[in-house]
């Protein structure tokens, strides 16, 4: 376990009283609420310094969605833990500059906010909806608000992160969520590695080390998941890797605790030294998401 307290750059509640999630109805594990409470159980023995909230795809519609809405909840969840110290909802930057009063809301009364996510994985057309001169344009947009955009693919549809990325201005940094989900069970570690390689040349861009045991399948090993630990730290090296939980999605495969050592151990056979560790698990994420600790 890090002997320091980490941030975690990828927390998830919701609850379904509040706000209506589709993609969770009659879901086994995520059909119910989580709460901030459930999260603090379920860290067990980790040392917590801060979290980032991210959004969790509350239905949205065309010409609207629960954006604003879920920000409200988790500043009330906020209220009962404040280590909550940043929230990135999500926005439809696929409107182009028509998002911009969204956005200026967003700022104006709910500080709190430091960038978007507007996931295209499980869009009708990603690459229609990502390569957009809507979507582009509204990604561009954040800069004018200081704030980042978290991307969210899978490893199918890497081809289309890498014709969007050059796209944006350098003045939004990006994070890769997730390590862009990664086909581990499907041995896609020459894809992973060239998409990483080409993804880490724009000096804007950082990547989320977070949740691999879900793509490795059910039978994963940590094996499984080293050579795409190797490869992340290769390519983005320590000052641009940022760890995340991604909680409560890891319950699919793993447990905060878990998760935290097989990193340990994968830091430790790399060689990593303290200050490094230190970057991966707090720093980075602290300069990221700009939280002031």
């Amino acid at each position: 376990m890090p002997t320091f307290p980490i941030i975690d750059t990828h927390l998830h509640v919701w609850d379904q009283t509040r706000l209506k999630y589709s993609a969770f109805d009659g879901h086994p594990l995520f059909g119910h609420p989580y709460h901030v409470e459930d999260y603090q159980r379920d860290c067990g023995q980790l040392e917590i310094e801060a979290m980032v909230f991210l959004e969790c795809y509350a239905d949205f519609w065309e010409g609207g969605g629960q954006y604003v809405d879920e920000i409200r909840f988790v500043e009330d969840e906020a209220k009962r833990d404040p280590r909550i110290r940043a929230i990135i909802p999500m926005a439809p930057v696929e409107w182009g500059r028509k998002v911009e009063p969204i956005l200026r809301e967003m700022q104006q009364n709910h500080p709190s906010v430091r960038g978007i996510r507007r996931i295209m994985e499980f869009d009708s057309d990603p690459r229609a909806l990502t390569l957009s001169e809507g979507f582009i344009e509204g990604v561009n947009l954040l800069e004018q608000f200081g704030w980042s955009f978290d991307i969210n693919p899978n490893y199918t549809q890497m081809d289309i992160i890498r014709e969007f990325v050059p796209k944006i201005s350098s003045g939004v940094p990006m994070i890769l969520d997730h390590c862009g989900k990664p086909g581990i069970a499907q041995g896609a570690i020459a894809q992973y590695r060239d998409d990483i390689r080409d993804l880490a040349r724009y000096p804007n861009m950082y990547v989320k080390l977070s949740d691999l045991p879900p793509y490795a399948g059910p039978d994963w090993t940590e094996a499984d998941l080293r050579p795409y630990i190797e490869a992340t730290l290769e390519h983005f090296g320590p000052e641009r890797t940022i760890y995340a939980g991604d909680y409560p999605i890891l319950l699919q495969s793993t447990n905060m605790t878990e998760w935290v050592e097989i990193l340990d151990r994968a830091f430790f056979d790399l060689g990593l030294n303290a200050a490094d560790t230190r970057k991966i698990y707090r720093d980075n994420a602290n300069r990221f998401y700009r939280l002031g600790l």
